[in-house]
């Protein structure tokens, strides 16, 4: 039987002021990011997903997004989830909300629900385009717990904007886990970003199978919101250097 694979959409159109290092915070320019990526995803359907949830926790209108799927006509393989979800102080950062919102998503989602144990949910933050994301989802490894890019260079660290995980293996390892990227906590000692504990954590699990490298380096397009820096314009270089180091040298992980 194919697996199936569901692309899980994260977003926050309206984040709370005082969020360290966010530069991208006007709410009409983040709608614009995400309806962009989402038309972008809406194109794989049927190509290499068989649905997308898209969750959503700042309780913002999100009808120009129900009306590009109603357009597409592919409303019945699209599922959105909006919440006011951002009940927690600002300083505990963006990952610890993000994480948060997909548990929130993992068990409201009907689409998720109803799939087999196999299927593979892919989170993607959501206002990222990942343009060879087709080929890194045809190309995934036939068995895995989580597939994700752990990077040795300069740190020790997971990208969080693009995680794949086997529902059954979720709960076991990523449930709740935002608890332990907080941030900025009073009652918590200094500590790294939020890619860092989450690194930790994975390097702590001895019963998840996981992949650790993409077989593909994500190409990915947008605005970070750390410095509201485009990644295809100015980033390009990195890619390239990162896919010929993944081919060429794959044990060195940057």
């Amino acid at each position: 039987m194919k697996t199936k694979n569901i692309l899980l959409l994260t977003a926050t159109i309206t984040p709370k002021t005082g969020v360290p290092n966010l530069k991208r915070t006007d709410p009409a320019l983040r709608l614009k990011d995400y309806e962009n990526a989402f038309k972008f995803y809406l194109s794989l359907i049927n190509q290499c997903c068989d649905a997308i949830v898209f969750a959503e926790n700042s309780n913002s209108d999100i009808s120009s997004l129900e009306k590009l799927a109603k357009d597409q006509n592919l409303a019945d393989q699209v599922e959105f989830i909006a919440f006011d979800g951002l009940d927690y102080p600002p300083q505990y950062d963006r990952a610890y909300g993000e994480f948060k919102l997909i548990d929130y998503a993992m068990e409201n989602s009907k689409i998720i629900a109803s799939q087999p144990e196999e299927t593979i949910v892919w989170k993607v933050t959501g206002r990222y385009v990942i343009r060879n994301l087709n080929k890194i989802i045809n190309h995934q490894p036939r068995s895995f717990g989580i597939y994700c890019n752990f990077r040795n260079h300069p740190k020790h660290w997971v990208d969080t904007f693009l995680i794949a995980w086997k529902s059954n293996v979720y709960q076991a390892c990523l449930k709740n886990v935002y608890e332990k990227l907080k941030l900025n906590a009073p009652d918590t000692p200094p500590n790294g970003g939020a890619e860092e504990l989450l690194r930790n954590w994975f390097d702590q699990q001895s019963n998840i199978k996981f992949v650790r490298r993409f077989k593909f380096t994500p190409l990915i397009d947008g605005f970070r919101a750390a410095d509201n820096r485009g990644y295809a314009t100015n980033d390009l270089w990195k890619f390239r250097v990162r896919s010929s180091i993944n081919t060429l040298l794959p044990w060195l992980w940057i």
